[in-house]
């Protein structure tokens, strides 16, 4: 597949494409995106992902300048361009250019930045026998901050807990917030598994409500699984039956480890697997209709 990159419509290949450095997004951070990926050509959950970009967008007083009916007709004419069945796309809508200073009205039309390129390449190890994970000492930001529903350009919080993941040699890191409970992790939402029910942080945490948990949420109501939305701490996910995690890209991955102590003695446990199985049939069907 050729890699290809969209800013404001012109669609080239990413050595050609260019913005400029007064652009707000990349001085400030100023801006808003969303991740989504293909599956056989579908762009799937997408209507999900132009809703959450646009309840971003308004978060920050960042106008559109499209409509989402058309938005969605711009990303297939994109993806199409690509030529690809499975792609990864990455929508990024910054408040534009203007002079070198903090005053949001000095920037009067957004910039879209459009990046398509092939899906990440995750070793199938991680879903056979799970990820290590820490907890990391960078606390997730609160609502009364910045709030993470917001999925804005300002990641340093969640780049800051990864890079202590890496040099702890694990693979990612789960995120607390204030009173050490945990949120989310750097790009994904958690969940644990205690005497046959899933439990997972609730809407009200310091936390991106993430689509696959939407998914997974609805999925699993329909399939009578017992649920339940509660606060709980690393300590808890130790102590858990299982651990998984969800996102739009690594699916469903369950936990092997945490802080270096095993879970389910290491591997997926069997409700993680049951769920990752429903999903897949959700994702199957999803594309049938679309």
């Amino acid at each position: 597949m050729a890699e290809i990159v969209s800013i404001n419509g012109e669609i080239s290949r990413p050595s050609d494409a260019k913005i400029s450095v007064f652009d707000r997004g990349f001085l400030y951070g100023d801006g808003v995106y969303e991740v989504t990926r293909s599956y056989g050509r579908v762009l799937f959950a997408l209507e999900d992902n132009i809703d959450r970009l646009y309840n971003s967008a308004n978060s920050i007083q960042l106008k559109m300048t499209h409509s989402k009916e058309d938005l969605i007709k711009e990303l297939y004419r994109i993806a199409d361009a690509a030529d690809q069945d499975d792609i990864y796309m990455r929508v990024v809508v910054t408040r534009g250019e203007g002079r070198i200073a903090l005053d949001p009205n000095l920037a009067t039309k957004p910039n879209m930045v459009v990046f398509v390129q092939n899906l990440p390449v995750i070793p199938q190890d991680f879903y056979k026998n799970g990820q290590d994970l820490i907890t990391s000492s960078v606390r997730r930001n609160s609502k009364q901050a910045l709030d993470p529903n917001v999925k804005s350009g300002n990641y340093l919080n969640n780049i800051l807990a990864l890079g202590e993941a890496k040099r702890r040699k694990a693979y990612d890191a789960v995120m607390v917030n204030r009173e050490g409970l945990i949120t989310e992790g750097t790009t994904w939402n958690i969940f644990i598994v205690k005497d046959n029910t899933y439990i997972t942080p609730p809407d009200n945490a310091d936390m991106l409500q993430g689509i696959t948990r939407k998914i997974i949420r609805l999925v699993a109501r329909e399939n009578n699984f017992l649920w339940e939305e509660r606060f709980f701490s690393p300590d808890e996910v130790k102590k858990a039956d299982e651990a998984f995690t969800t996102s739009s890209i690594k699916e469903v991955m369950g936990v092997r480890s945490l802080d270096g102590a095993l879970i389910n003695g290491g591997k997926p446990g069997p409700m993680t697997l049951k769920l990752a199985g429903v999903y897949t049939d959700y994702v199957k069907k999803y594309c049938r209709e679309h």
